[in-house]
C-alpha cells in the first residue's frame, strides 16, 4: 500500500490512477496506486472535480484540504491531503476504500 505516503503528521500524498467515463464510481486498491473509476468524462476538468469531491466526501474534509499536485491533465495523479489534526494512516485507508460504489 505505497499509494498513501505520509509527508508530515497531518499531510499525505495519495497516488491514484483515474478511469473517466465509467459506468459507475468505484475505488480499487492495486497496491502501488488506487484506481478510481469516475462517471464524468475528462472534458473541461469535470473528471478532476468529481475525483476531488469523491475523496472529500469519503474523508469528510473541506475543499481547502485537498488538491491535485501532479497529473492535472493525465490519468496518473498525486493528490495532496491536509488534515488539521493528526490522523492514523489506517483510518484514512479504511475511509477511502470502504466507500466503494
Amino acid at each position: 500500500m505505497s499509494y498513501l505516503q505520509q509527508k508530515s503528521k497531518t499531510e499525505y500524498h495519495l497516488k491514484i490512477k483515474v478511469k473517466p467515463n465509467s459506468k459507475k464510481q468505484n475505488i480499487i486498491d492495486n497496491g502501488d496506486f488506487l484506481t478510481i473509476f469516475l462517471r464524468s468524462k475528462a472534458i473541461q476538468n469535470k473528471a478532476n472535480k468529481e475525483l476531488l469531491n469523491l475523496i472529500k466526501k469519503n474523508l469528510k474534509i473541506s475543499s481547502n484540504q485537498i488538491q491535485i499536485i501532479s497529473g492535472l491533465k493525465k490519468r496518473n495523479k498525486i493528490i495532496y491531503i491536509n488534515f488539521f489534526v493528526e490522523v492514523e494512516r489506517q483510518d484514512i485507508l479504511n475511509k477511502i476504500i470502504s466507500k466503494e460504489r
